[in-house]
């Protein structure tokens, strides 16, 4: 009986009938855990649903080989219900905080469950909705994170070998420096002449001119030169430092054929100096070298990170589709290099597109990095750009040679939380990250083909975004379909102009929205709290980004705009009864969708759960 009593309560069962909700208790399992023991694990086949009766429970996910706390259950909470709903395996770990107890119920029971009582559908959908919203939210920002580590760690990779490069040839240029000097002086107490000054410079400008071949010698045939010009030195009567001098004349490229020409233009009393000073001003210059090519190499990774994040730039601008490809090939390139041969295939006349550069960048790193881990690191990765729709927008297909994507699967890439990464190794979510920016936030087009040697993903972009968005129809009212797709790919609403006021629609809509599984953030600077969640005294203060800015206040209106724009919102959503055509002609120009004088509460029930 007091399972009966203690599951009336919980809003799933709380219309069940009586005969109904005592057949689940008959044949409820209990289940108790310790702290800290498990109940599930992430990729394990679900096989019950549990509500829990006392105690609490952590939600924890798997990503980047770290965990990532999701949320915290306590009693009355129902968990476990996704895998059985969506027949698939755990999405998460779940495991007790402290001592607990839960009630067990099959997905057989869960089924009838769903069957009988309209408003345990109700309360489960409302529970699923909100939680895979928290649970995408969060995880979204843990992708951003370890993205961003492992673009460090590559970065940090790349630089260390020039950096390495520069500390170690600015060492060692002080002591050639010296050395250098210290030979040129000896030329000069032996009383060189001007035309052998000469010739020795000739010589050295015309073997740096030379291709380096040097580095390419196997160790043996280095060994035979250097021995060989020991040996000419000693013929020279110059062998006391013979076995310092002939290595850096063979790294330098020089032959005894060179030398030869040396001993016949030079006084033979002047002749091992000569050797000494074209071996010292040659090592000396190709530190030099070292350490500009060390410091060359350590701009280009800069100006890539600078190029790949658009740093210091407009959020929405004109941009070069080759340049941010070729910067994310240099983050990438600690990753590339292990064995991947990259092929580009750019377009001539490809136009530069109107875009959220440093996102863009974010879909050709989620694509490339995929690619890479598909193919093991070894393979060719190929990168073709077009020109399509008669130069209205470009079209971009990355192309890796790995084993390919099984059918059965291939129309789930996209889809939030999809993987087949092992646990731990992947969230799902770089590829639904894509498709929204490409889609949601472009108004393009992504697709994927795949065959064993060869997947391509295919990225359609306009070239102008106000061009894309022309054939949304009226601007105060899109069209349906439009509607719906924000609604639907909407997980976080700022409210501006958010109401402390019951009675109000500032805070009845809202609220309404929240019990549909919205995450609701007020802005309002009378209010500390609102809606279960701390207020803030305006957008810019909000410290996540909102998929929607939901206007409840007619003035200011630009203000706020401005303020969506900086913070890359994608919408724009003003109230029914509100309408602000230049606001919304500046938005839209900075690339954002706008709504106006429409109710996003009721368009919700229009449009996605199609009631009248």
């Amino acid at each position: 009986m007091a399972v009966f009593d203690f599951l009336r309560k919980v809003s799933l069962f709380a219309d069940l009938p009586e005969g109904d909700l005592a057949r689940v208790c008959e044949v409820a399992e209990e289940v108790r855990l310790g702290a800290g023991e498990t109940l599930f694990r992430e990729g394990e086949i679900g096989i019950a649903a549990y509500i829990i009766r006392s105690g609490e429970l952590e939600v924890v996910k798997a990503s980047d080989r770290r965990e990532v706390l999701l949320a915290i259950r306590h009693p009355g909470d129902v968990i476990g219900e996704m895998s059985l709903l969506e027949e698939s395996p755990r999405m998460a770990t779940v495991r007790a905080r402290s001592e607990s107890m839960l009630i067990g119920i099959s997905q057989a029971q869960l089924e009838m469950l769903l069957e009988r009582s309209p408003s345990a559908a109700r309360a489960l959908l409302h529970t699923v909705v909100g939680r895979l919203r928290g649970t995408e939210s969060r995880l979204r920002q843990n992708e951003k994170m370890a993205q961003l580590g492992t673009m460090a760690a590559g970065l940090a990779h790349e630089l260390n070998n020039p950096a390495a490069a520069v500390s170690r040839g600015a060492q060692l240029l002080a002591e050639g420096d010296a050395a250098r000097l210290a030979a040129e002086a000896d030329l000069d107490r032996l009383g060189v002449i001007e035309a052998e000054r000469a010739f020795v410079a000739a010589r050295v400008a015309e073997v740096r001119a030379r291709p380096r071949t040097a580095s390419d010698l196997h160790p043996v045939e280095r060994s035979d030169r250097e021995s060989d010009l020991e040996d000419w030195l000693g013929e020279q009567g110059g062998g006391g430092d013979a076995w310092e001098i002939a290595p850096l004349l063979v790294g330098s490229g020089i032959t005894r054929a060179d030398l030869d020409t040396v001993a016949t233009a030079v006084a033979n009393t002047r002749v091992v100096a000569a050797a000494r000073y074209l071996a010292r001003q040659l090592g000396f210059l190709a530190l030099l070298d070292e350490v500009q090519e060390g410091a060359a190499r350590i701009s280009e990774l800069v100006k890539a990170l600078k190029r790949y994040t658009y740093l210091d730039q407009a959020p929405v601008q004109e941009v070069d589709v080759h340049e941010g490809l070729d910067s994310t090939l240099v983050i990438l390139r600690a990753k590339l290099k292990k064995g991947v041969h990259v092929k580009r295939e750019y377009a001539t006349d490809l136009p530069r597109i109107t875009a959220y550069g440093s996102e863009l960048n974010q879909v050709w790193t989620n694509i490339i990095d995929n690619a890479v881990d598909a193919m093991s690191g070894q393979g060719e990765l190929t990168i073709k750009t077009t020109a399509a729709d008669g130069g209205r927008a470009v079209e971009v297909q990355i192309v890796d040679s790995g084993p390919g994507i099984p059918e059965a699967i291939r129309d789930k890439v996209f889809d939030p939380f999809f993987t087949t990464k092992p646990p731990g190794q992947g969230t799902g979510l770089g590829l639904d990250i894509s498709y929204n920016i490409v889609v949601n936030r472009h108004r393009g087009e992504i697709s994927v083909t795949s065959r064993p040697g060869r997947t391509a993903f295919t990225v359609l972009l306009p070239v102008s975004q106000a061009a894309a968005a022309a054939p949304l129809g009226n601007p105060a009212r899109p069209p349906d379909a439009i509607l719906r797709r924000i609604l639907e790919s909407t997980r976080i609403i700022a409210v501006v102009g958010a109401s402390t006021k019951p009675d109000v629609p500032g805070h009845r809509i809202p609220l309404e929205l929240q019990a549909r599984g919205y995450r609701v953030i007020p802005v309002n600077p009378n209010a500390e709290q609102l809606f279960g969640e701390k207020a803030y005294p305006d957008l810019e203060a909000v410290p996540e980004t909102p998929d929607v800015v939901l206007l409840f206040r007619r003035d200011g209106i630009a203000e706020v705009v401005e303020a969506a724009i900086r913070k890359h919102v994608p919408v724009v959503w003003m109230q029914e009864g509100i309408v602000d055509d230049a606001a919304a002609a500046r938005a839209r120009e900075a690339g954002l969708e706008v709504v106006m004088d429409t109710c996003m509460s009721m368009t919700y029930k229009r449009v996605v759960e199609k009631r009248p």
